[in-house]
């Protein structure tokens, strides 16, 4: 006996499972290129400095630190090494605003912690690069 009813409604079941499956793997993968996004997002936010400066603050703390390179802000001379003399503030770093920034100068012997090799790359947030000199100015802080 042939019964038309009964393998419609087994061909119309059997095709909606297939449809759930698509429709969970659709759902599944736009997921995963939401999330993706967001973790890509949030990676590259992570790897910013956090100490991105306005313009003045910028060039407040590149005058900061080239007068005292000039001798204008009183900033006396420590031995850094034996018969080597350099600014207080090339050692030790300025204070502005509450945070401590470091200096060099490239081409140049500095004696900040990072040329000093007292910190690694991975440590700092380089803040600013002064290209106006006859030598870059790079100006940076510790991670914390």
């Amino acid at each position: 006996m042939y019964s038309p009813s009964v393998t419609v409604s087994d061909a119309s079941a059997a095709s909606a499972p297939a449809r759930g499956v698509r429709f969970f793997w659709g759902l599944f993968i736009v997921n995963a290129l939401l999330f993706g996004s967001l973790l890509v997002a949030l990676l590259l936010m992570s790897h910013q400095p956090a100490s991105s400066l306005s313009p003045l603050e910028a060039e407040t703390l590149r005058t900061a630190v080239l007068t005292r390179l000039d001798g204008t802000v009183d900033d006396p001379l420590v031995e850094a090494a034996p018969g080597v003399f350099v600014r207080a503030s090339n050692t030790g770093g300025l204070r502005l605003n509450g945070i401590v920034y470091y200096y060099y100068i490239e081409g140049e012997r500095n004696f900040d912690p990072l040329s000093r090799g007292m910190v690694d790359h991975a440590d700092i947030d380089i803040v600013l690069r002064d290209m106006s000199g006859s030598r870059p100015l790079i100006i940076y802080r510790l991670r914390h």
